[in-house]
Parts: C-alpha cells; sequence; structure tokens
C-alpha cells in the first residue's frame, strides 16, 4: 500500500517562489489605487478610533495596502537584494506620512473625545510585538502557499500597523506629543516584528533560490522610478 506523502509546509516549488515573488513586488509599486486604498483606509480607521469602534477599525484594516511592500521589504532583506529597499522604503515611507497626515486633518475636522485614552504599558507595546511577529510569519506563509491565501484577510486584520500610525496623527492633532511618540513606538515595534518574522519564514522557504526572478523584478521596479 502506498504511503501517502505528508504535506511539509517548509517546501516550497520553484514554480511558487516565482509567482510569490511576481505577486508581491507587482502589488507592492507605488499606484493610483495603492494610495486611494491606504487614504480611504486612513479614514475608516481614524474614525474608529475617534468612535471607539473596533469594527469600524477592522474594517479600515481590511481595505488597506501596507501588508504587501512590508513583506516585499521583508523579502529584500531575507535574499540580500539592495536595490529594492530604496523603493520600498520610499513607498512606505510616503505610505506612512499619508496615514499620520490624513488622520491628523480627520481629528481637527471631528475633535479628539475628551475621554479618549490610551495605554502607554510597556506591556501593549510587547503584545502588539508579538502578534506583530506570529502575523508576519502567517502571512509569508499565506503569499508563498496559494492554497492558504484565504486566511489572508485574517491576517491583514491582525497584522496592526495603520492604527498606531493613525492615532499619530489624531494625538498630534491635539499636541500630545507624548501619546503621539508612544504610538510611534508602538507602530515601529509591530513594523520590526512582521519583518522579523516574515523574513525568518522566507529563509527557512529558501527564497534566497529565486535570486534570478527577485533580481528580474528589482530591475523593472527600478525602472520604472
Amino acid at each position: 500500500m502506498e504511503k501517502k506523502k505528508e504535506d511539509n509546509v517548509f517546501k516550497v516549488t520553484r514554480s511558487n517562489q516565482y509567482r510569490t515573488v511576481e505577486e508581491l513586488l507587482d502589488e507592492s509599486k507605488p499606484s493610483l489605487t495603492y494610495y486611494t486604498l491606504l487614504i480611504l483606509s486612513s479614514i475608516i480607521v481614524v474614525c474608529g478610533i475617534l468612535l471607539g469602534n473596533a469594527p469600524v477599525i477592522i474594517g479600515g484594516m481590511l481595505v488597506t495596502p501596507m501588508l504587501t511592500p512590508v513583506l516585499a521589504l521583508a523579502l529584500a532583506f531575507s535574499t540580500g537584494e539592495p536595490a529594492l529597499l530604496k523603493p520600498l522604503g520610499v513607498l512606505l515611507g510616503k505610505s506612512f506620512g499619508f496615514v499620520v497626515v490624513v488622520s491628523c486633518l480627520v481629528a481637527l475636522i471631528f475633535g479628539v473625545p475628551q475621554e479618549a485614552i490610551f495605554d502607554n504599558s510597556a506591556r501593549t507595546v510587547i503584545l502588539y510585538f508579538v502578534v506583530a511577529v506570529i502575523s508576519g510569519i502567517a502571512a509569508t506563509f499565506a503569499w508563498a502557499h496559494k492554497e492558504i491565501a484565504a486566511v489572508l484577510p485574517g491576517i491583514a486584520i491582525a497584522v496592526s500597523l495603520v492604527p498606531p500610525i493613525s492615532a499619530v496623527g489624531v494625538w498630534l492633532s491635539v499636541l500630545d506629543f507624548d501619546a503621539a511618540r508612544f504610538f510611534f513606538f508602538v507602530f515601529f515595534a509591530n513594523l520590526l516584528g512582521i519583518v522579523m518574522g516574515s523574513i525568518v519564514v522566507f529563509s527557512l522557504l529558501r527564497f534566497y533560490k529565486a535570486d534570478r526572478k527577485i533580481k528580474e523584478k528589482s530591475e523593472e521596479i527600478a525602472q520604472g522610478e
């Protein structure tokens, strides 16, 4: 009797590696669609923050396109492709700037509730970081294994990048620099956690073997700048 072959989550075919690289980098290019979704998600998230409404915040997190360039950045680090770092870094920098500005404007228009508070404990930052690392691992597995890509919306909810950077804009609107600084730190911890988790998975899945495809897409992105 033939023994059934077990699935190995740490094994990805070369064709799946190439597909992942192509889709991830294609969706990480700056475009009108990307910035439109980013602005819309920022407005939804900041409205959820001002309302104290978690479901609204979750809705905004589902709309945001920021997950793909963060994973692409991790791919560039894990495969040693420095040419990708600059365009992805510029895109993420602009994205964060857009979110802060939009959030600040919305907060100035509608006002920040006086009862609004924030938890500035170290425990909060640590928990955000742990969630970010696990989310980065899960998101990278989902991109590499097309058969489990359906979990990406759930991962997008767990990857909490937009809410903390939106909170930075909200607190800047009322000149509360301590709160703004705290949420920027939370955001940075989340970003670092996602990238770290993603780098581990890209390395375990041996994406360095797709270096030809990565270099090809890197040159294509560089020409499009």
